[in-house]
């Protein structure tokens, strides 16, 4: 991603910017902080959990492993977390800046529509997949972007539209725990290092119903032969709702 010697400096610049509008704002003061062991005597209902494949690029060893080292500095960060209620999770809060000085490599990444290698990359495979686990619980998204591309097609390692692009300074994945419920997020890489999983455990119950729809509009078509298409696609939460005569209605809320 960093394809200009400015922009180190301009990461650092919006990163400040955007801790002074969390100051001002007050959400600072409700970042979660606290990470556990698990604690499955206290969090002991799931919520939600997600998967993620870890995408192998044939004849690239180096980048596999540099990919999967980033992710496991993310989840050396993330794992065990205690998101309380009425609480903020903030990604760029918990994870640290990728640098080389905090142990971060060489990984893929996407920038201005290509395929990139940049420090740090490959970290938008956990922010995708832990915007997923929160989408299912029910928790507010207040801040969550798109990938610029789609490079993998129908090989993506998430379902379409529902992605979670991060980037120092400029993009982060915000979620509120506006819940009264207290949950605690556990995340880790399989065993033999070919997905993420991420669940989060309540201590009651979850009582929403949820369901999740992504509908793809407006397909764009490559530009040129080097090119891809692009999609806008719709990605709709919806929580069911019983009424007085037992019927389910679906309404969006998000």
């Amino acid at each position: 991603m960093a394809t200009s010697q400015w922009l180190p400096a301009k990461q650092t610049v919006r990163s400040g910017l955007r801790l002074t509008r969390h100051l001002l704002q007050g959400d600072i003061f409700r970042f979660a902080h606290q990470q556990a062991q698990p604690l499955r005597d206290k969090y002991s209902y799931l919520w939600s959990q997600f998967v993620t494949p870890i995408p192998q690029r044939p004849g690239a060893s180096a980048i596999n492993a540099n990919r999967l080292k980033n992710l496991q500095i993310a989840v050396q960060h993330l794992d065990g977390l205690i998101l309380k209620a009425h609480k903020v999770f903030s990604f760029w809060h918990q994870v640290p800046r990728p640098t080389l000085s905090n142990g971060y490599c060489e990984g893929p990444a996407f920038f201005n529509g290509t395929v990139t290698k940049d420090v740090g990359g490959g970290l938008c495979l956990i922010s995708t997949n832990l915007f997923n686990t929160f989408l299912l619980s029910g928790c507010d998204i207040l801040e969550r972007h798109n990938h610029s591309i789609d490079p993998y097609g129908d090989r993506r390692f998430f379902p379409l539209g529902r992605d979670a692009a991060v980037f120092y300074g400029y993009k982060d994945l915000i979620i509120n725990n506006h819940q009264t419920v207290d949950l605690q997020l556990a995340l880790d890489i399989s065993d033999d290092q070919d997905q993420v999983k991420s669940s989060l455990w309540g201590t009651e119950p979850k009582t929403a119903k949820l369901k999740v729809e992504s509908v793809r509009r407006n397909e764009r078509p490559a530009p040129d032969s080097q090119g891809m298409p692009g999609y806008e696609v719709e990605t709709t939460r919806l929580v069911a709702h019983t009424t007085d005569v037992g019927t389910i209605n679906w309404h969006p809320d998000y």
